[in-house]
């Protein structure tokens, strides 16, 4: 009798050559650049999705979609975490206080920067600022002379 299912014990020494699949859809690598770099430059301001998706002659719905495909996260959510990065940042290099932070960073006021700050970092601008890793905890803002 001849068997014609090869046995398992052959196959586990073969090696299978894997194919990468064609990545299909998504922006070009130059216009993903290209908003992103628009995106850095502009997270002081409002940025609309409307006005992204002219920077890419797309659909706001196509850009949309492409750009999550692209960059792994929808363009909101990439904006809101690039002015939290930003935020946490000047948190930690400068003496600026929250309030002209949350307007440089392109939110509405201090409020709103701290709600969506707690919920991404897990603590509040404050509790970031004055933390021990931070060049500035050890700087007295105020310093009395007795």
């Amino acid at each position: 009798m001849i068997h014609s299912r090869p046995r398992l014990s052959t196959l586990e020494n073969l090696t299978v050559e894997t194919i990468p699949t064609p990545s299909r859809g998504g922006l070009s690598p130059a216009v993903t650049r290209r908003v992103c770099d628009y995106i850095e430059g502009h997270l002081d301001e409002k940025i609309r999705l409307d006005g992204l998706a002219a920077l890419t002659g797309l659909s706001t719905d196509h850009f949309a979609r492409a750009f999550h495909q692209s960059v792994g996260a929808p363009p909101h959510t990439y904006l809101l975490r690039r002015r939290l990065e930003h935020v946490e940042h000047m948190l930690r290099e400068t003496h600026a206080p929250l309030s002209e932070i949350a307007l440089a960073t392109g939110f509405s006021d201090q409020s709103h920067l701290a709600r969506h700050f707690r919920r991404w970092a897990g603590a509040s601008p404050r509790q970031v600022r004055w933390t021990e890793g931070n060049p500035l905890h050890n700087v007295t803002l105020c310093k009395k002379e007795t």
